[in-house]
């Protein structure tokens, strides 16, 4: 299913929507601006996928610290979850990660997302810490890494 949907960079145009979808996925959502900066910053991988009629299906913004690319943000919109779509779009930024001779990859997850913290395991990540009450709610945080390139 989820070669019926194109990925492409987000554009400036795509801040409300992103913003919009964010409150729909995430209890502590970025606002529009967040994802305006991110669109234009540089060392950045951002993409979205779109479906046939140019609507958004689901994102991903990452950020380069130093030699790991960094998940800022990966979600799926709910209409569109079960499809591969998060696992696509995770796939994209570790072969960004590869192709700029990038070392790993790392991300943070709520420990209570147990799907996410499923498909991140099923990727090859792997825990490495938790960030104590990391979110706004005090949820903690799993530190979790894949290793693209040892040496």
């Amino acid at each position: 299913m989820s070669s019926r949907f194109s990925v492409r960079p987000p554009q400036l145009g795509d801040a409300r929507a992103l913003a919009e979808a964010d409150i729909r996925c995430f209890p502590d959502p970025w606002p529009a601006q967040f994802f305006v900066s991110e669109t234009l910053a540089d060392g950045r991988f951002n993409r979205l996928l779109v479906d046939s009629t140019g609507r958004m299906a689901a994102y991903l913004f990452c950020a380069w610290q130093y030699l790991d690319l960094h998940i800022l943000k990966v979600a799926t919109l709910s209409e569109f979850r079960r499809a591969g779509l998060a696992g696509r779009l995770m796939t994209l930024a570790e072969s960004h990660a590869e192709a700029m001779s990038g070392e790993s990859l790392t991300l943070e997850v709520r420990s209570q997302n147990l799907p996410a913290i499923t498909l991140y395991e099923n990727l090859g990540y792997t825990c490495r810490g938790v960030r104590p009450s990391y979110y706004p709610n005090g949820d903690d945080a799993m530190i979790m890494t894949k290793r693209v390139r040892d040496f």
